[in-house]
Order: structure tokens, then C-alpha cells, then sequence
């Protein structure tokens, strides 16, 4: 069953399209990559889902990741992961369909703190004028 807009969903269904057996939090916990002072992560490649489900606990409303918070951590992700940079909030709102209303009540710590983080992105890569504070 696919989660709607808003509701919490598994990071396979968001990534996978639903192709999943098992959701991610039955999954076995991998130990916590290195993060750097801030929190973010050192190494880009250790980002996974289970990852990112971890630092979402203290960044996200509830602790929780719903399929709208994938659709912009996977948007931030790829967009770094192909280009080198992180977008602009303007390009975020445009590809992702939220307004910057609805990314501050999804992320309210920050796109920089909250979404960026959570997909993985190093604090070295963010440039702040981009995003909100």
C-alpha cells in the first residue's frame, strides 16, 4: 500500500517505488556513520534510507519521514549527487511541488539543518544564501 501525500512512508516505497518486502524499520539497525560536529555526514556514500531515518528523528515533525519529506530528500540528494551543488530554493519549490511554506512546516529546522542533512549532503556543500536559515 502506497502512503499518501503527508503520511508517514518506508524509505524503500518512496525510493522503490513500493518494490519493497520489507519496510526499514523492521530492518536490522547498521551502526551510525561519522558525522562531523554539526551533524551532518563526512562521507556522501554512506548515506542510505536507514541513514536518513536516523537523522530525521531530531528534524522532522514527529521524528518521522513521510513520502513528502522523500520527495525532497531524494530530489536534494540527486540533484547533488549530479551537479556537485545543492539548488536553489526556488528550483527545490519548482521540481518538488511544495511551496516554501510547506518545506519550512516539513523541515522547520531548515532546508540547510533538516532537509540537506538528512539526504546526506556535507555542510561544506551548502551555501546558505540558497536556502532559509
Amino acid at each position: 500500500m502506497n502512503a499518501t501525500r503527508g503520511q508517514p512512508a518506508t524509505a524503500p516505497e518512496a525510493i522503490e517505488g513500493g518494490k519493497t518486502k520489507m519496510p526499514i524499520a523492521q530492518k536490522q539497525a547498521a551502526p551510525m556513520p561519522e558525522l562531523d560536529e554539526k551533524g551532518y555526514l563526512t562521507q556522501v556514500d554512506t548515506w542510505t534510507p536507514a541513514v536518513a531515518e536516523a537523522l530525521a528523528k531530531d528534524e522532522v515533525p514527529e521524528g518521522r519521514l513521510t513520502e513528502d519529506h522523500w520527495k525532497v530528500i531524494i530530489y536534494l540528494r540527486q540533484y547533488y549527487l549530479d551537479i556537485g551543488c545543492i539548488p536553489a530554493v526556488r528550483i527545490l519549490s519548482r521540481r518538488t511541488g511544495f511551496t516554501l511554506s510547506e518545506l519550512k512546516k516539513m523541515f522547520p529546522n531548515g532546508l540547510a539543518n533538516g532537509a540537506c542533512k538528512i539526504a546526506g549532503i556535507p555542510d561544506n556543500a551548502i551555501i546558505p544564501s540558497f536556502l532559509y536559515p
